[in-house]
């Protein structure tokens, strides 16, 4: 069975959609064979997924999963994707149905335990997700559920766990949009010190800053 599901990546500070395809066929020798430019990061993610999976009471399926990650010639480098892995592999394996796998777009790290890990570029993947037309909302660890709430026109819904993300998509708990704190964000974060951890790419110009800050020619 094919399941489908949206995501996104992140190529600098930008968000770019991503479609999570997972295909699971009884025939042939279990195998998870993962396809898609994936970086080391999300080739992990199927062991991590399987485990999450396990320890949180759904059965790792024993056949051939496929899961493609479109489009093919954008690297993925995160591990947000596991979320939607796990999601897809659920519903390819007919474990879970929902009608509201195409409304929400899904991001998230997933513990071995199938609790949520924070996920970088919340905020971007939000803005994304609010200019894709047939998107309502988007699943988001709990942790950075604040940081994309600040986006207006798309609904932030926060999951703690695998477990919470599954009983929201087959409708058995309904899940508040996470409110925008956006001036309480402003007064929090209006005083930070420079950290270049923050900052994705542009390694030409942190290292001419260092070289600066260090009195280099």
């Amino acid at each position: 069975m094919l399941a489908k599901l949206q995501t996104f990546s992140l190529l600098g500070i930008d968000a770019v959609p991503v479609e999570v395809e997972v295909d699971v066929s009884p025939a042939g020798l279990p195998k998870n064979v993962l396809v898609g430019l994936p970086e080391a990061a999300v080739k992990e993610s199927t062991h991590r997924v399987e485990r999450a999976m396990v320890n949180s009471g759904f059965v790792r399926p024993q056949s051939r999963v496929v899961i493609n990650l479109a489009p093919a010639d954008l690297p993925k480098d995160a591990a947000s994707f596991d979320l939607p892995i796990a999601l897809g592999i659920l519903a390819g394996s007919g474990q879970i149905e929902s009608d509201r796998l195409g409304q929400y777009a899904v991001v998230g790290e997933l513990a071995l335990d199938g609790t949520m890990r924070p996920t970088k570029g919340a905020l971007s993947m939000a803005m994304t997700a609010a200019k894709q037309d047939g998107l309502r909302g988007m699943l988001v660890p709990s942790p950075s559920a604040g940081e994309a709430a600040v986006v207006e026109g798309i609904d932030v819904m926060a999951v703690s766990s695998l477990t919470q993300a599954v009983s929201f998509l087959t409708g058995e708990i309904d899940i508040e949009p996470c409110p925008s704190r956006l001036d309480d964000l402003f007064r929090e974060l209006a005083v930070y010190d420079f950290d270049f951890s923050d900052v994705r790419g542009q390694e030409m110009a942190k290292r001419a800053l260092c070289v600066a800050a260090a009195g280099g020619p």
